[in-house]
């Protein structure tokens, strides 16, 4: 079963979960990565479920792997892509929004 979502700098508002610019997030275990020229694939070998993400969430994803916090990604996003510091924010907190509704994530 294929679940394509994710992954643009979208600056829509809509409804967010607080976030913390502190926080921390681990990566499901079983997840496992592959990146291709226009982003990766993310598939879960326990639900096996796949998800296609573009370019910028995979950055985003890869600072969760590295354990990154928050606020890092972000800056990490200001410095990588043309992009000002609101939407760089907003882009991480619905693609984790995202992951942690998928189960990928938990707070760590």
């Amino acid at each position: 079963m294929s679940k394509e979502t994710f992954g643009k700098f979208l600056s829509q508002t809509g409804e967010k979960k607080q976030m913390q610019r502190n926080q921390n997030y681990q990566v499901k275990p079983t997840v496992v990565c592959t990146e291709l020229d226009d982003g990766a694939v993310l598939l879960d070998v326990e639900t096996k479920y796949y998800y296609h993400i573009n370019e910028s969430s995979l950055h985003i994803w890869n600072g969760y792997l590295k354990n990154m916090h928050v606020s890092q990604i972000v800056d990490s996003l200001l410095d990588s892509f043309e992009v000002d510091e609101q939407n760089a924010f907003d882009s991480v907190l619905q693609f984790t929004h995202r992951l942690e509704e998928e189960g990928l994530i938990t707070t760590a």
